[in-house]
């Protein structure tokens, strides 16, 4: 298992943190601890591996105790404190590396009909929400649009009757060959989707023009926030519709 729920890391961390700082309290000066609190820290160790299997080092009291050829009930702290270290470590770059990772959600595209484009969309919309998240506007709303573009496509072929005989269609039988104001358009006179989302479309109609620079310049094409999550907002709203 190699990802951990980040909660029950920073719960782990903080509670290892708290058994060595009883452990080093009880040593004292003597650096030797009773068989009560060696007790803690396995216990503690149970029960982290049935919360994150793998991730910790195994503990033998054994190895610590002052008289190991006989029943020992005292143990030697600088070992049993080094392991607890040790241990800690290992939590702690589990805590650091999910701090850094961002939160993302998995949508579901089950209502699209072909399973390569689904596996697609899945991708693309974890890739998605890491740009909102890292404020990379520009691709959010390029991933956007050609998700959107994506599912009304796939719409309009499984409704391509309908698509061809609304009054908003284009000459020919090509679906593939509309752009996605052609597809809103349709979709939206033929009822397939709600008129509620090619109000807010606007900001992703252009989206494919934002591939080159110079188009993005003389059309004065906004690539901010605001942009970025309308887009975002928009897919959401057609996957839930579709959904």
């Amino acid at each position: 298992m190699s990802e951990y729920d980040r909660d029950i890391l920073r719960e782990n961390y903080h509670a290892l943190n708290d058994i060595k700082k009883i452990v080093g309290e009880s040593a004292g000066t003597s650096h030797v601890v009773e068989l009560n609190v060696v007790r803690e820290y396995e216990n503690f160790l149970r029960s982290a591996d049935s919360e994150l299997p793998g991730l910790l080092l195994s503990f033998n009291a054994i190895d610590h105790a002052v008289n190991p050829n006989s029943r020992s009930d005292y143990y030697r702290s600088a070992g049993i404190l080094m392991h607890m270290s040790r241990n800690l470590g290992k939590l702690k770059v589990k805590v650091d590396d999910n701090a850094h990772s961002p939160v993302t959600i998995t949508k579901s595209f089950h209502f699209i009909s072909d399973s390569g484009l689904r596996d697609i969309l899945e991708r693309d919309y974890q890739e998605l929400q890491r740009g909102i998240i890292s404020s990379n506007w520009k691709s959010a709303i390029l991933l956007s649009g050609g998700s959107i573009e994506a599912i009304l496509l796939d719409l309009l072929l499984r409704n391509s009757s309908i698509a061809l005989a609304s009054s908003k269609a284009l000459s020919g039988t090509d679906l593939n060959k509309w752009d996605l104001n052609n597809l809103i358009e349709v979709a939206v006179e033929e009822k397939l989707i709600n008129p509620g989302i090619a109000t807010l479309s606007h900001s992703v109609r252009d989206y494919r023009n934002l591939i080159h620079p110079g188009v993005e310049i003389r059309k004065n094409l906004k690539v901010e926030p605001e942009e970025a999550k309308i887009a975002m907002n928009v897919l959401d709203m057609l996957i839930r519709e579709l959904s």
